[in-house]
Formats: C-alpha cells, structure tokens, sequence
C-alpha cells in the first residue's frame, strides 16, 4: 500500500487549496477548519505535517494541517522537543557517571536547564 494512499480519502482534496493557504490579514482559516473538522483521515494528515515540518519554527510552517495553524503546531512541536530534551537530561542524571555539564552537552542545552530540570524531577518523585 502507497504510503501516500490516505490522501485519496482527504477532504482537502476535494475543495479549494486557497483555503487552507489564507493570504493576508483578514483571510483566515475557518473554511477549511469546517473541511478538517469532518475529515476521516485527520490522524494521517497530522501524522504528515509533523514528518514534513519537524522541529521548525512557525516561520518553517504554512497553512493549515489536520484542522491545525501553524502557530499550534510550531508550538506543540516546540512542547514535544522541550519533552524529550528533560526526558534525556532525567536519563543521564537517573544513571549516574555524568556531570551536571557532560549532561548538558549531551542534550544540547545549559547547565542551568540541567538543574532546573533535575531539580523538578526530584520535587515530583518527593511528591
């Protein structure tokens, strides 16, 4: 099977492209949030745009996806990055053997996160 088959079921597909591609202040999504809201294949297109826009910025991202601006997604791309960053930092520091700046090199952030994010963990397993 195609892995681009689910696009045949797409509404999009079946109206006007402009809409979901709004030019201007004053031209929004609504149109095609009415398409997406009724959509059968809303998980595969969001699937889509995430293999498609990655960890961009909302910059990086155009028009709109699974019933989704770019805005919101750049922002639950941003959440899900930030996730897997403290998951990685709470890994290494839970194993032991590195220091708070190896960590930090290894998930590509500032020492400071590192204690921050340490710190909120160990305040949670208190908890």
């Amino acid at each position: 099977m195609n892995a681009y088959a689910w696009m045949d079921d797409a509404l999009c597909a079946q109206t006007d492209p402009d809409a979901f591609h709004p030019d201007g202040p004053g031209h929004g999504y609504r149109a095609a949030a009415r398409v997406c809201g009724a959509c059968p294949v809303r998980t595969d297109c969001e699937r889509h745009a995430e293999r498609l826009e990655g960890t961009g910025s909302h910059a990086d991202r155009h028009g709109m996806w699974a019933g989704t601006v770019p805005r919101a997604r750049a922002k639950r791309a941003e959440t899900a990055a930030k996730d897997q960053r403290d998951a990685l930092i709470i890994r290494l520091h839970d194993r032991g053997g590195m220091s708070p700046e190896e960590i930090a090199t290894a998930a590509d952030c500032d020492k400071r996160t590192v204690y921050r994010v340490t710190a909120a963990h160990r305040d949670q397993a208190a908890a």
